[in-house]
């Protein structure tokens, strides 16, 4: 059994509530360094190699491939049957500094629909 993550803080906090849904999975592989976790090297993602980018299109392309790269070992093994990741950038502005808002959405193998969004700070 799989206890649930809050992430309503953006911190992702464990709780000790049973999990009902794969949003456990998204969140660590999107949020834990590719190449970090020592049982699995390919676990994790590359989107903190985009911290010292610059917020152009180009940057965004890249951030939506790589979750789109961490995410795919849930089609793989049939956890999930669509993932769809959108990015928008933000262009700073008052006290605002530069950043990528991320947006997956990932439908679970029993029809169930999930929305992940966070933020990646470029420069």
């Amino acid at each position: 059994m799989d206890f649930r993550i809050d992430m309503t803080n953006g911190l992702g906090e464990m709780t000790f509530e049973k999990s009902e849904d794969i949003m456990n999975n998204v969140y660590l592989s999107l949020m834990v360094r590719k190449g970090s976790f020592f049982q699995n090297p390919d676990f994790g993602s590359r989107l903190h190699l985009l911290k010292r980018a610059k917020n152009t299109e180009q940057t965004a392309a890249l951030a939506r491939e790589y979750c789109k790269e961490a995410l795919r070992w849930l089609l793989n093994t049939g956890r999930a049957t669509k993932i769809d990741v959108y990015s928008e950038r933000d262009l700073g502005g008052a006290g605002v500094r530069d950043r990528l808002k991320l947006l997956v959405e990932v439908t679970q193998a029993d029809g169930r629909k999930l929305s992940f969004a966070t933020f990646l700070e470029v420069v």
